[in-house]
């Protein structure tokens, strides 16, 4: 009886040693998924288990979801500043552009014939001799600007007509190119090609409506503009 209970005892020792390197089925739950590893009899220096395999793949693929959602969360982000930044600087450009606007028509007001004036030149020529030699006058007269430039610093003197546009040769009205690109105004009488001129080139305040010095130096470029077209003129 002795002899079979020691043989039952090695039987179950041995089958101890057995259950203890080959382990059940394990089922393992992570945020929802089941990753099964079943450990297999291996010796102390033979590798990773199974399991152990299995729980690093796990990690990997966690890991790199993990890095992927952040991936995707950063670009997001990015994307959503660099629209905001767009959006900024779509403002801030239509922003510059209505000040430049306002301030173009600010200026058009200074240069513009105010509403009911009525000039006392004409532009079809036959004014007044003593009112074309003052206009001269003032065409040399470099202290009506702020920078010491006169009309004939850009136009030339004793008849040498430069510096005008191809539609110079038109009768007044016509299109003057720095005052379309300037001040927004396609043609313009001969006073207010001289406000042009007083307010850009020469960087001074505008003449007076009116005043003798407009009406002088405007008679004077209705003369010049006619010896410019190569016409009759009184100069």
């Amino acid at each position: 009886m002795s002899h079979d209970n020691d043989k039952r005892h090695r039987l179950l020792g041995r089958l101890g040693r057995q259950l203890a390197c080959t382990a059940p089925v394990l089922v393992l739950a992570a945020a929802g998924v089941s990753l099964q590893a079943t450990m297999e009899n291996e010796s102390s220096d033979s590798g990773p288990s199974t399991l152990s395999l299995f729980l690093s793949s796990a990690h990997a693929e966690a890991q790199g979801e993990v890095e992927g959602e952040a991936q995707a969360e950063a670009e997001a982000e990015a994307q959503s500043e660099g629209e905001a930044e767009g959006e900024a600087e779509g403002e801030g450009e239509g922003e510059a552009e209505g000040e430049a606007e306002a301030a173009k028509a600010d200026s058009r007001e200074a240069v513009k014939r105010p509403e009911g004036y009525t000039p006392v030149y004409s532009e079809d020529g036959a004014n007044d001799a003593s009112l074309l030699a003052q206009g001269e006058a003032l065409y040399y007269d470099d202290s009506l600007s702020s920078n010491g430039l006169a009309c004939a610093s850009c136009h030339g003197s004793d008849g040498e007509d430069v510096g005008y546009q191809a539609t110079f040769e038109q009768p007044f009205p016509h299109r003057v190119a720095m005052a379309d690109s300037r001040f927004g105004m396609p043609e313009v009488h001969a006073d207010e090609m001289v406000q042009v001129c007083m307010v850009a080139p020469m960087e001074a305040e505008p003449l007076g409506w009116g005043s003798e010095a407009l009406t002088s130096l405007a008679a004077y470029m209705v003369e010049v503009q006619r010896r410019f077209a190569g016409e009759s003129h009184d100069l």
